[in-house]
């Protein structure tokens, strides 16, 4: 995600919840998109990465990721270098540009939850109005395992 930093505040929580707003430039990914079912969840790596994997043109260059829209829509799969025709279940899709308020959550997927209760509450404190539309980039796993996830909402 390439970003311009515009600011930054460390919401009272523990660990603390570091918020920044940035600009964001749109980055295309390959995803499964349909509505929400998180029980396919995982599924759909797995047929991005077939699609990947296959004899296609089209390259990973990001890191996986999820977007809600709504919290009716949901898009899995991985960021790529450019669009692409849609084959079968993996279509061509974007993470939108613009200002995202956005947070590193580091302490494992349990408590997820609360560093997007943190960034809502930062965007209504500070009146910025979020679009409704939210995403989740996935690091690199560590020696154990661990992910962090970058938390992110698109303001209007």
């Amino acid at each position: 995600m390439a970003t311009t930093d515009l600011s930054a505040e460390v919401l009272a929580s523990f660990p603390p919840v570091v918020i920044r707003l940035s600009l964001v430039e749109p980055s295309p990914t390959a995803v499964v998109a349909g509505q929400m079912d998180l029980s396919r969840f995982m599924s759909c790596f797995d047929t991005v990465y077939e699609f990947l994997h296959s004899d296609t043109h089209v390259k990973q260059v990001g890191h996986n990721i999820a977007l809600y829209d709504s919290g009716a829509r949901l898009e899995v799969g991985v960021e790529v270098d450019v669009a692409f025709d849609s084959e079968g279940p993996v279509v061509s899709s974007r993470l939108p540009g613009g200002r995202v308020a956005h947070a590193t959550h580091t302490t494992g997927y349990a408590d997820l939850a609360e560093t997007y209760t943190a960034i809502k509450r930062w965007c209504d404190h500070h009146g910025h109005a979020t679009t409704g539309i939210q995403w989740e980039i996935y690091g690199d796993p560590d020696e154990r395992d661990h992910v962090d996830v970058e938390v992110c909402y698109l303001l209007a």
